[in-house]
């Protein structure tokens, strides 16, 4: 008998080590905020990069574990919700179906690859000269 919880514990144990969670941040691209947000400093280069805007303020965030054929709903703040769906796993790159929401309007709906430590930004609506933007992160 100890045998076998011995075994179903490493097994549990294994499994949730090498579980990826998905982390979604709202982001504000501005030219004229004059803030640089500390919790961004990881992204901000890459932001950068990507938009060209010189200032970016985190709005919200939220992680989760990932599990395949679950649904999770990122509350993200400011109305913005995203709905994952894990879809598959290979070779340490995750297919994942998103659908990123404002209110009761779709903004965003698709079929990404994202491979475990990298990011997808995706840029959403205007606020006068400034944007709001999804970065979704996959991490070990």
């Amino acid at each position: 008998m100890r045998f076998l919880l011995v075994q179903l514990s490493l097994v549990l144990a294994t499994s949730f080590a090498h579980a990826a969670s998905i982390e979604a941040r709202l982001v504000r691209a501005s030219n004229d905020l004059k803030v640089v947000d500390p919790s961004l400093k990881e992204l901000q280069p890459k932001l950068k990069k990507k938009f060209g805007y010189d200032f970016y303020q985190q709005l919200g965030i939220q992680q989760e574990v990932l599990r395949e054929n679950k649904t999770y709903r990122l509350n993200l703040g400011e109305g913005f919700v995203v709905f994952v769906t894990p879809k598959s796993q290979t070779k340490k790159v995750h297919e994942l179906e998103l659908e990123w929401t404002s209110g009761r309007a779709s903004l965003v709906k698709t079929t990404v690859k994202i491979p475990e430590g990298n990011h997808l930004f995706i840029k959403g609506p205007a606020v006068a000269d400034d944007w709001i933007l999804l970065a979704i992160t996959i991490r070990e």
